[in-house]
């Protein structure tokens, strides 16, 4: 594995799109209803134009297998990851949120915290969050009255565990 990392462009917005209407990610994330694509390159212009927002796209091989997204509130950055649907399974996630977590702390500094709010039910999201050095902080209810685990990385001062 040979990743790579570079920040999303508006470029990306078709491939961001596809992964994100997978059916997979859809029953993953707080929002299950689909996205049109008009209104997810609104999203993605927005998000581009931020200086709160990062959003970085890892490739292997010329080919690419996912994102990382930092949302900058105060001193803490919400992450959210996503492998592209055909990449799964092959350790991806876990490499591209190390390398995710290394740029953003390289960026923003050590002081700015990392968390993450993942589904209960999304067993292999929180398994790589926890084994990546993030610990359970908080639980709370999605919008639609889901469990949701919230976890922040306990390792800032630290390198993130890589496969």
């Amino acid at each position: 594995m040979t990743l790579t990392c570079r920040p999303a462009k508006r470029a990306d917005a078709e491939l961001l799109w596809r992964w994100a209407n997978d059916p997979e990610t859809r029953r993953q994330s707080f929002t299950k209803a689909t996205i049109p694509y008009e209104a997810h390159c609104a999203w993605l212009d927005a998000r581009l134009g931020s200086p709160t927002c990062t959003i970085l796209i890892f490739g292997d091989g010329g080919v690419p297998v996912g994102y990382a997204r930092f949302d900058l509130v105060g001193d803490m950055a919400e992450i959210s990851i996503a492998v592209a649907p055909e990449q799964r399974g092959r350790g991806y996630g876990r490499a591209m949120l190390a390398a995710a977590l290394d740029r953003h702390r390289e960026q923003r500094g050590a002081r700015v915290r990392t968390r993450a709010s993942v589904l209960a039910e999304n067993k292999r999201s929180l398994r790589m969050f926890r084994a990546s050095g993030f610990r359970d902080v908080d639980e709370m209810n999605s919008p639609s009255g889901e469990r949701v685990i919230v976890l922040e990385w306990a390792r800032a001062s630290a390198p993130a565990a890589r496969e």
